[in-house]
């Protein structure tokens, strides 16, 4: 039965059989929940924070449309990734919380102009909590996750780090400890692209409002909201 399914399976990828009846259609599922529950966890963090009352202006409308639409695609990209179906899982998840964290900092960003310390602090003790349970389950697999983790928050930490020095204020202190949480969750398989991305839309945008005068050089916006839209594109490749 197994050489019937890599035979007539396409692309070549060769499959057990419980692989091919179970793995796929669990990632599946793990993804719709996904989609499902990102409503849900956006409304408590911004609603039960006091921050706005959730979904009641467009740009927050255009932002949930980008993520469901950003976890699907990268839920089906766990499909060609050689590894395990609970390294794929996980790698899933941590890539999702960090999706459910940007969409929350990019809009705060957007309102108040600020990243807030007990959301970063949120954020990681529930990386703590997933690191932990994932090495309990397989050790080596969560060792080989750290290294990607340990690159990406290299990444991050040189990068924003330097730029936060150099910027004279035009940085703050929370977007350099959002992307230290981008860099663990994301790893450097995908922060540095998100990083890229954002920063190349973040110019595009001001040269863009410069050559209108719109704004000056003086003039201060957001970064998270670029971030954000850097993690989307990077998502969207795949």
């Amino acid at each position: 039965m197994n050489e019937f399914l890599t035979g007539i399976l396409p692309m070549g990828r060769s499959f057990d059989l419980m692989q091919y009846y179970f793995d796929e259609p669990l990632i599946m599922l793990v993804t719709v929940i996904a989609m499902a529950v990102f409503p849900i966890v956006y409304s408590a963090v911004i609603g039960l924070g006091g921050y706005r009352k959730p979904f009641h202006s467009l740009p927050e409308f255009l932002m949930l449309a980008a993520s469901e639409t950003a976890i699907c695609r990268i839920g089906f990209c766990m499909y060609e990734r050689e590894f395990q179906m609970y390294e794929q899982l996980f790698v899933l998840l941590m890539l999702v919380l960090m999706l459910y964290g940007m969409s929350i900092f990019c809009m705060i960003d957007y309102w108040e102009r600020i990243v807030p310390n007990r959301i970063l602090l949120l954020w990681l003790m529930l990386w703590i909590i997933c690191m932990g349970a994932y090495g309990m389950y397989d050790m080596n697999a969560m060792l080989n996750h750290m290294f990607g983790v340990v690159l990406g928050l290299i990444f991050c930490m040189l990068s924003f780090g330097f730029c936060y020095l150099i910027s004279k204020g035009s940085m703050g202190a929370g977007d350099v400890k959002l992307s230290i949480i981008m860099g663990i969750y994301m790893t450097g398989e995908y922060v540095v692209g998100a990083v890229l991305y954002g920063c190349i839309l973040s110019a595009i945008f001001s040269l863009f409002m410069l050559a209108t005068k719109k704004m000056t050089r003086k003039t201060h916006i957001p970064f998270v909201p670029f971030l954000y839209l850097g993690v989307i594109v990077r998502y969207l490749m795949g």
